[in-house]
């Protein structure tokens, strides 16, 4: 079971940045380019307040960051700072997650997230985007990109869930049990622990800080929502450029690449699941590639 669920759950910048292979002419050395600096605010969400951090200029396409379980915006900080010198980046906490509110009505569904998406660009204005969603949150932007797909210009997925539905129930039920109050305690600790075992010591560290503070109904309901959500029709029916960047470990027959078939992907090797984390030049660098070649779609 843990092998399952193993993958579940400072800037590439040197010299001139390039924008990815596309040859972007709209580059900027580290600290000339526009006041990358960060703005909090928060928006009202269906279901309660959501913390939001936004930043950057330029007129290239915005990015909006979705965390995974048991994490907020802080995973991305590395990916919103290298962006900010030339677009805009959006990152912000899931309801139930960091300083956003709890979910009024206890709905932690991914459709019930992506609402959470929807809140956050329409209080910024944003029409048009790039969403990248880590882990639980590549479920939750493929949920959104599926009931909006004029608003996305590409889906970037770094490590997602795959199709758990395609797993026999019986197979998840021990998992599902872990999450239960008498359980959850002793099963967190060895649930993270099998994921972040190659992990830096940084990284480890602040991943079991954000879930040893994250409220247990939170992750026990987010959890069950991803073992019955189908993230499969929502992805094949959105027509933009796709990738999903993945570990060594997220090679199963349910992961994305191997049931979507037109989802391309790239592996990261020397990485826990949170790789934005553990190698973040190596990440930007292939977002980087990413982001060009959305730019060039969206102005063929």
């Amino acid at each position: 079971m843990h092998r399952r669920w193993r993958f579940v759950v400072a800037a590439a910048l040197a010299g001139v940045l390039l924008l990815g292979s596309s040859g972007c002419c709209s580059c900027f050395l580290p600290g000339k380019g526009p006041d990358p600096q960060a703005r909090l605010s928060w928006v009202d969400g269906p279901q309660g307040r959501l913390r939001v951090e936004d930043g950057g200029r330029g007129n290239l396409l915005p990015v909006v960051f979705v965390h995974g379980l048991a994490a907020d915006r802080h995973v991305w900080t590395n990916q919103v700072e290298h962006l900010r010198w030339y677009r805009k980046a959006v990152s912000f906490d899931l309801r139930g997650h960091g300083e956003s509110d709890a979910a009024k009505n206890a709905d932690y569904s991914m459709e019930a997230y992506a609402s959470d998406i929807a809140a956050v660009v329409d209080a910024l204005g944003l029409q048009k985007f790039v969403l990248v969603g880590h882990s639980m949150g590549g479920a939750i932007v493929g949920a959104y990109a599926g009931r909006h797909p004029e608003r996305v210009a590409g889906l970037l997925l770094a490590d997602p869930v795959g199709d758990l539905a395609m797993l026999p129930k019986e197979a998840m039920e021990p998992w599902l049990r872990g999450f239960e109050p008498q359980n959850y305690e002793a099963f967190r600790e060895k649930w993270f622990g099998d994921m972040l075992a190659p992990a830096r010591p940084a990284t480890k560290d602040m991943v079991l800080a954000d879930l040893r503070k994250s409220r247990r109904e939170v992750v026990a309901a987010s959890a069950a929502s991803m073992v019955s959500y189908d993230p499969v029709p929502a992805l094949k029916g959105f027509p933009g450029p796709m990738l999903t960047i993945v570990t060594v470990q997220n090679q199963e027959s349910y992961s994305l690449q191997n049931v979507i078939p037109r989802l391309p992907s790239k592996e990261m090797t020397d990485v826990s699941h949170w790789l934005q984390l553990d190698n973040p030049s190596g990440f930007n660098a292939l977002m980087d590639d990413f982001l060009g070649e959305v730019e060039k779609s969206s102005k063929g």
